[in-house]
């Protein structure tokens, strides 16, 4: 009973950073990266406020309070998730198949400063950084670590919406050589509101967009920014509280346009990506966490250069530990 009491504390109330959750980036040269994490927004997991209640008016989302409720200038959040699952496409290819199980682990780290009242909303400034490593267990010569760095401004309005700017930065490098194979800068801006649809299921609407300002080695082109690209995504989600399970299914939907006309590969590429997933979370206390996750993700490309369609699935198991200072 005490767990259901505490998730309905810390995922009820003021779940902005939750469905502002890091978006996906989408590049042709790295075999993962259509499906890789970067961070680009704080983890759901350190955003949960300190109040009672379960409700999910718009004063929760909005000026009443933003998401720390401590009276210290600065709160520290650090964090390590282990994620074990299996991929059927890990290339994320039309024609290749190597399916393989996978283990990514991240650490994280970052912070939130004293919030900032205005007339009718209060502004939150974060920042943060991450290190990730992904194995393949069953191909070799894939594996890569990854490291992110964000800043970003979080306005929660009484009406209910909640507003993001920020900007971060990504960087690959192959675990073989150690050599740098991808970077970017990301600038990008976001909208997020929450609806409530019965006592224990609300839903979150998001939508978010940004450029990718990169740096690639491709096997397509010499032009190293082949990969730069506008992103705008739109997604749905549920949140469902059922006994002591958290269930989280979400619908995403990714429209891409590449910008480097006739010097890339990329010249008039244009993608669409749908992605369903669904997470049950098992919180066994306010700082560790059980998760069993799904998903389904599928590319149509317009492009003229090669065929960048693909399907891909996977499903595993998360370990998650967090705590804030």
């Amino acid at each position: 009973r005490n767990i259901k009491i505490l998730m309905k504390t810390k995922y009820y109330k003021l779940l902005a950073v939750l469905a502002a959750s890091p978006l996906l980036m989408h590049a042709q040269n790295r075999p993962d990266a259509t499906l890789t994490d970067r961070s680009s927004t704080p983890p759901s997991s350190v955003t949960a406020a300190n109040n009672d209640g379960s409700s999910v008016d718009a004063s929760d989302a909005g000026a009443q309070r933003p998401i720390f409720l401590k009276t210290e200038n600065i709160t520290a959040f650090v964090g390590l998730d282990s994620k074990y699952f299996y991929r059927n496409n890990p290339l994320s290819s039309s024609v290749i198949q190597n399916e393989t199980a996978m283990w990514m682990n991240t650490a994280y780290a970052g912070a939130s400063f004293e919030p900032i009242e205005v007339e009718d909303a209060v502004i939150t400034p974060y920042v943060g950084t991450s290190y990730t490593s992904t194995d393949y267990l069953d191909i070799d010569g894939l594996n890569f670590f990854s490291t992110s760095a964000y800043c970003m401004l979080l306005a929660q309005h009484s009406n209910g919406w909640a507003y993001r700017l920020g900007i971060s930065y990504a960087m690959d490098k192959t675990d073989i050589t150690d050599e740098e194979t991808y970077k970017e800068f990301y600038p990008n801006m976001g909208a997020m509101k929450m609806f409530n649809h019965a006592e224990n299921l609300i839903g979150i609407l998001d939508l978010s967009g940004g450029f990718h300002s990169s740096e690639s080695d491709s096997s397509f082109s010499a032009n190293k920014k082949e990969l730069n690209n506008i992103d705008f995504t739109a997604s749905y989600g549920l949140q469902y509280i059922y006994e002591n399970f958290i269930i989280s299914p979400r619908y995403s939907a990714t429209f891409k346009s590449y910008t480097e006309g006739s010097t890339s590969s990329n010249d008039g590429r244009e993608d669409l990506i749908h992605s369903l997933s669904v997470k049950i979370d098992y919180p066994i206390d306010e700082n560790f966490n059980i998760s069993l996750f799904g998903g389904y993700s599928k590319r149509d490309a317009k492009s003229s250069f090669a065929d960048f369609d693909f399907q891909s699935a996977d499903g595993g198991i998360a370990l998650g530990l967090n705590t804030t200072f």
